[in-house]
């Protein structure tokens, strides 16, 4: 076909291939170290899977899942193809030999039908279907394009080299095991030498020169991520992340700290490479969206835009991210990233946890609330108050902290006072500000008592001596009041000798078993949920099958960031006459109340309200009630039910109905 030009062509694609990457690369390599080749089993094995079998992309939504699946892995299997249409540029009668050969001429066109198929059912859904994810993309349209021009051109170049060199053994072997360049060769028999000379040519050369293109364009755009996909997967975290980055408050107080101390993140070179390669490789398909309860309510947030606007904002600022002057760069807030997109976000994990390459968001947004609140004590105005009330009272509510054990007044909880009592007790039930202080939520801690009693478990609370986990200041940047509640709550767990923990809040239940490690708390904690089920499983509990119509919305802190998602349905479905409902989104889809990430204590400017569109969400079903197993949940979806109008339909914890049914 040409040597000279096949050098060429390579010279210059790859040659600007490599350029235009590195563009990217050495801006990552400026940003702050951050280890990510830890567990390489367990990595190997998530590329695997989530890499090479799409997991995340089918289970997500089918349809598009497998035309993805079909594009990746016809763009894996036809590098073969490529390499050999290189080496016909040397020789045109290159050909994979034997049996070989004929199971990839089998194997390649095959293939290609099927990517085919999937390019057209992609420009079906962007040109027809028209889901409300899909941004207009004129990127996606190009590259869709120009993959469409590789597997047409590559099928008339079968059929054209079949005919033209029809007497060479070889090529009569490789027609015999390729049924659709064989069937477009037909087209072909009677054609001109001349005819089929140019059409030879005019094949090759279009397809080669749009590989080349492809190859170029891909570092310049979205679709950079089919170079850096499998990596990120690789480099990626579990998540959603259930811990929130952590800040050396002793190294950041200490004398010789200095003027140029970090505390979370303030311009783009104090964030982790991984924030900045993963903003290269968002394939912007917006699968974050689908449950994003801040995108869902109109708000200006999905992790695709806010990764959009990081990566402009890395390239415009290349040179002095690479030169190491990150000191000259504007502020990533409110400059890229707006003081009413940092604030909006639940911390609910979907959005990491819908990616297909498993990108990650809340540790960036963990480290800019960090510094907007720390450092320039830039918060939402409704947070100086529960700082404030934390900080007298340890809880949010700023109510005595001594009265902490008062709902349990006349109910014979026995409270925790020395360690040798806790060698008496199985459980320390951890009450939580919501259920100590709120009066519709004491009923749950009400009803979870009953339960224990019932079954004859030994447990205690602590009381007064009760502190805050700090959990949702911690997730709102306040990093120095969450210690502080931290360690002083791990004091008092410690001195007591608690080992086991239960408890019926989520978020505390996730602070104590993930984050509390780290500052000397190791306990064994447990959900309520799985306890009740666990006592209904050893025939400890028999409740009565007493509830019907129960539709359960899941807490985003027991299921999407701790992978509970069946205990709590087992215990429904223990206490209910009929099968329990299930939302539109449910399990790892299931959308947030809208409390999480300190949004609890914040006001909705924009947009609708998050717990009166979960509310509509669970009036499709037309419930009896709601069940859930959080004492925030319930108080959202209790108050949107109320906005509604629809009081009948009554909100309750699990441990409410089955206290009901015993």
């Amino acid at each position: 076909m040409g040597p000279w030009a096949i050098t060429a062509l390579m010279i210059l694609g790859f040659g600007g291939f490599a350029a235009l990457a590195w563009r990217k690369i050495a801006i990552f390599r400026a940003m702050q170290p951050e280890v990510r080749w830890d567990g390489v089993a367990a990595r190997l094995a998530r590329v695997a899977t989530m890499g090479l079998g799409q997991s995340r992309m089918v289970a997500g939504e089918w349809k598009p899942g497998v035309m993805h699946a079909a594009i990746f892995l016809g763009f894996c299997a036809l590098l073969v193809r490529k390499l050999h249409l290189i080496v016909i540029g040397y020789d045109p009668l290159a050909v994979i030999p034997g049996a070989a050969g004929a199971a990839y001429a089998m194997f390649k066109d095959f293939v290609e039908v099927a990517v085919l198929l999937a390019v057209a059912y992609a420009f079906w859904r962007r040109f027809v279907i028209r889901p409300r994810r899909l941004e207009p993309n004129r990127e996606a349209i190009l590259i869709l394009s120009m993959i469409l021009v590789i597997i047409v051109s590559d099928f008339l170049f079968d059929g054209l080299r079949f005919v033209a060199f029809a007497g060479d053994p070889g090529i009569a072997h490789e027609r015999a095991f390729a049924p659709v360049g064989a069937a477009v060769a037909g087209f072909f028999e009677r054609a001109s030498p001349g005819a089929l000379a140019f059409g030879l040519q005019a094949s090759y050369w279009v397809q080669m020169v749009t590989v080349f293109s492809f190859l170029v364009i891909l570092p310049l755009g979205e679709h950079f991520h089919i170079v850096t996909a499998l990596p990120a997967v690789f480099l990626a975290r579990e998540t959603p992340l259930n811990r929130v980055p952590s800040v050396d408050l002793e190294a950041i107080m200490a004398d010789d700290a200095g003027e140029d101390m970090r505390v979370g993140a303030k311009v783009a070179t104090d964030l982790p490479w991984k924030d900045a390669f993963d903003a290269f490789t968002c394939t912007e398909c917006g699968r974050c969206k689908d449950s994003c309860p801040t995108f869902l309510t109109g708000k200006p947030l999905a992790l695709k835009w806010v990764n959009d606007a990081l990566k402009h904002h890395l390239l415009e600022n290349r040179e002095a991210i690479v030169a190491g002057k990150g000191g000259e760069l504007a502020a990533l807030v409110p400059a890229v990233i707006k003081e009413e997109t940092l604030w909006a976000c639940t911390t609910c994990g979907y959005c990491e946890r819908a990616c297909p390459i498993g990108l990650e968001h809340l540790g960036r947004f963990y480290r800019l609330r960090q510094h907007q609140v720390m450092m320039e004590g830039a918060f939402p105005q409704e947070l100086k108050a529960v700082f404030d009330a934390y900080e007298s009272q340890s809880n949010p509510w700023g109510l005595p902290a001594d009265t902490r054990g008062a709902w349990a007044k006349d109910l014979g909880v026995p409270v925790l006072e020395s360690a040798e009592q806790a060698q008496e007790i199985d459980w320390l039930f951890y009450v939580g500000s919501a259920q100590s202080f709120d009066n519709r939520a004491q009923k749950t801690a009400r009803a979870f008592v009953k339960i224990l009693q019932a079954a004859g478990v030994r447990f205690a609370i602590l009381g007064p001596r009760e502190g805050s986990t700090g959990e949702c200041v911690r997730r709102a940047g306040n990093e120095m009041l969450f210690q502080s509640l931290a360690r002083a709550l791990v004091e008092t767990l410690g001195g007591l000798g608690v080992k086991r923990i239960v408890t019926c809040d989520p978020h505390a239940f996730n602070a104590l078993k993930n984050e509390y490690p780290e500052f000397g708390g190791n306990f064994e904690v447990v959900h309520h949920t799985q306890l009740i089920d666990r006592l209904i499983g050893e025939g400890r509990l028999a409740p009565r099958k007493a509830a019907e119509g129960v539709i359960y919305h899941e807490p985003c802190y027991l299921a999407r960031h701790n992978g509970e998602y069946e205990a709590p349905r087992r215990v429904i479905a223990a206490v209910s006459k009929d099968a329990p409902k299930e939302f539109a989104l449910a399990r790892d889809k299931a959308m947030c109340c809208g409390a999480g990430g300190g949004r609890m204590w914040m006001e909705e400017h924009i947009g609708k309200r998050i717990n009166v569109l979960r509310a509509e969400q669970a009036l499709e079903r037309a419930p009896k009630a709601i069940a859930t197993a959080c004492p925030y949940c319930a108080i959202m979806l209790r108050d949107g039910m109320a906005q509604l109008g629809r009081d009948d339909v009554p909100t309750k914890d699990i441990a409410e109905l089955v206290a009901e049914s015993i």
